[in-house]
């Protein structure tokens, strides 16, 4: 058995090595044949063999999938040769683009990928069968530097664009029709905007209907415009935009109303000194003195240069302006704003304010209106620059409702405030208060890019006494300085006055009447003959009934109206002066308890005399020529 089982073993061994020898026969054979074949590249290239590192070539093999997968490597040298000969040297052209003043040698195959020139070239237009044509250019924002990126990005697969330049770009990509190119111009214009892009990149969004970028820089304004210190930003914005703005209720009101108004203060200071260059402070001081300087008895916003600027003051929310001592006294010194117009508005807060003192009025008792929540809610805010600690509240008189927000380790907390720490004001003691929130954060990047952003809708919450609620949770993502914008309303559902008031229509209509007042005609003279006497002309250019104001001075064809009578005469008197000579004429007005049969029966015959220089008598005047008119008791003709 021991030599049956040698023999089997001996056999099996010997059938393993024989297996071994022939492998490492074909391996010997396979690096035989390789080395054959690299010496005889490397002797067609020159070289001899055997040189080199060793005389033994020893190379690995590559696996399966790598020998079929393609290697790419773009030549860089033929995009470069392309662009160079074809584009910028014009060698071959068949086609001349004349524009804006320069001459383009361009080939029509690569112009085809446009399908501007495309529909030109293919189609039956007159320019297919051309060799040069004037291109015209209806854009103003294309320049030659503009056309040549655009022109040059037919002729390689990338495009180098600055921010400063890519509004021109983006006209010349859609007046060509480059998709390609657009949509770069576009990505670019949204990775850069900023306090120095936002104006210019959102006018041309405008311009060629582009909504999804035309919203972000919309939104950037939104969240950025209170806290700017970007003066050419503020010289950018127009009326419209501003006015837009204030009224958006997704505005980031940072801290209170009242920054609202100061912004625009700084605002229009800026859009009437566009020349004016200093750092922040010395810019308050200069803002203050440019309003307190006029001399017109009017408001500022009731001037010819302030009515441009009525419109952006019309979204403000007043009620919550003139809750604040320190606020009511800086309206009453800037004088920009007519606190007439504004009248109205203090007594529905004085029957709120009875109201919630004398426990009538709880506050929300549901979830109000979002039209009427946005219109009248309380709008304030916090910029939280660094992780920590915050407490605070925001002034104002909150109809004895203190609140306190809190943010401590990434968790807000809304608290009503009563006898747990000091209030500035009158608490109300209820024991129950309801109230409607709007909360939204929102953290931005070193150029004012919102990167995320959180609202909580508008809810409607119950506090007692003390009582402290957990309004947001704010997640790792978001990162400081971080924005939080609060809408807080504490009264109940609207009533018969009014919780809100446009003084842009206020000012308007009373613009209205009291310009109506200052043309209304007084007296017309007709100068149809100039051969009447000024006293039948006066006669006849009376108007009946007519209301006269006291700041009413008309001047007229043949004269003017001034005053001529004595103090407490019950017989006022208007006398038409003639400007080309020394007759002047006199008629008696009569005051309102006097009988209009009197006057009928007067033009005083001396007075005409008078009137005329000499003795003779004016052509008489008839009672059917005569009309009265009526004067009220309290004006007064100047």
């Amino acid at each position: 058995m021991g030599n049956k089982f040698s023999s089997k073993f001996s056999k099996h061994f010997c059938s393993a090595s024989d297996k071994r020898g022939t492998k490492r026969k074909l391996e010997n054979d396979t690096d035989s044949a390789q080395s054959s074949d690299k010496e005889e590249a490397s002797s067609q290239a020159g070289e001899s063999p055997g040189t080199g590192t060793g005389s033994k070539f020893e190379v690995g093999l590559a696996p399966l999938s790598d020998i079929h997968t393609p290697k790419r490597k773009r030549l860089k040298s033929t995009s470069k040769y392309i662009y160079q000969t074809l584009f910028l040297d014009g060698e071959n052209s068949d086609i001349k683009i004349y524009a804006l003043g320069q001459e383009w040698n361009l080939h029509k195959i690569y112009l085809s990928q446009s399908p501007y020139f495309a529909c030109m070239f293919n189609g039956s237009w007159r320019e297919s069968l051309l060799s040069e044509i004037d291109l015209q250019i209806p854009d103003p924002a294309i320049d030659n530097l503009a056309l040549k990126t655009a022109f040059g990005s037919l002729y390689r697969d990338y495009v180098f664009i600055k921010p400063v330049e890519v509004i021109g770009v983006l006209a010349a990509a859609f007046l060509l029709q480059l998709d390609g190119l657009k949509q770069q111009c576009l990505t670019l214009m949204s990775n850069t905007i900023s306090g120095d892009t936002v104006c210019s990149y959102y006018e041309a969004c405008c311009r060629y209907d582009v909504e999804n970028l035309k919203e972000e820089c919309y939104n950037w304004l939104l969240t950025n415009i209170l806290t700017s210190s970007d003066l050419d930003l503020f010289k950018q914005l127009s009326v419209d935009m501003m006015m837009n703005l204030i009224g958006d209720p997704k505005l980031f009101v940072m801290q209170v109303e009242m920054d609202i108004y100061s912004v625009l203060k700084r605002w229009i200071f800026l859009k009437e000194n566009t020349t004016w260059c200093g750092d922040y402070k010395s810019m308050l001081s200069s803002i203050d003195d440019y309003f307190k300087r006029t001399e017109e008895p009017d408001c500022f916003l009731e001037t010819t240069t302030g009515q441009t600027y009525l419109p952006a003051f019309s979204h403000i929310r007043w009620q919550h302006i003139v809750i604040d001592l320190d606020s009511l006294l800086i309206l009453e010194q800037d004088r920009i704003v007519n606190l007439d117009w504004i009248k109205p508005l203090y007594h529905g807060m004085w029957r709120k304010m009875l109201k919630l003192e004398q426990s009538k009025d709880k506050g929300p008792e549901e979830i109000p209106d979002e039209n009427y929540f946005n219109k009248t809610s309380l709008r304030c805010g916090r910029l939280l620059k660094c992780e920590g600690e915050y407490c605070w509240r925001w002034v104002g008189y909150n109809y004895g409702v203190d609140i306190l927000l809190t943010y401590v380790n990434n968790l807000i907390f809304i608290k009503r405030n009563t006898v747990s720490q000091p209030n500035p004001h009158s608490a109300s003691l209820d024991k129950l208060k309801n109230l409607a929130y709007r909360l939204t954060i929102a953290s931005v990047d070193k150029d004012g890019k919102v990167t995320e952003r959180k609202s909580s809708e508008i809810q409607k919450i119950s506090l007692q006494k003390d009582e402290e609620t957990l309004v947001m949770t704010v997640n790792k993502a978001f990162t400081f300085p971080l924005y939080l914008s609060m809408n807080i309303l504490l009264t109940g559902q609207p009533t018969s006055q009014p919780d809100h008031i446009d003084i842009c229509s206020v000012a308007r209509s009373r613009i209205l009447r009291h310009t109506a007042s200052q043309t209304r005609p007084v007296i017309t003279c007709n100068a149809e003959s100039q051969t009447e006497c000024p006293a039948e002309k006066a006669a006849k250019s009376l108007v009946q009934d007519v209301s006269l104001s006291s700041a009413t001075v008309k001047r007229c064809t043949t004269g003017k109206v001034v005053r001529d009578a004595a103090a407490g005469d019950s017989k006022k008197k208007l006398t038409v002066v003639q400007t080309s000579s020394s007759n002047s004429a006199s008629v008696e007005l009569l005051s309102p308890n006097t009988s209009t049969q009197t006057s009928e029966n007067s033009i005083d015959k001396d007075q005409s005399e008078v009137l005329n220089g000499s003795s003779s008598t004016p052509p008489s005047v008839t009672s059917s020529s005569k009309r009265v008119l009526k004067y009220p008791d309290d004006e007064e003709i100047l």
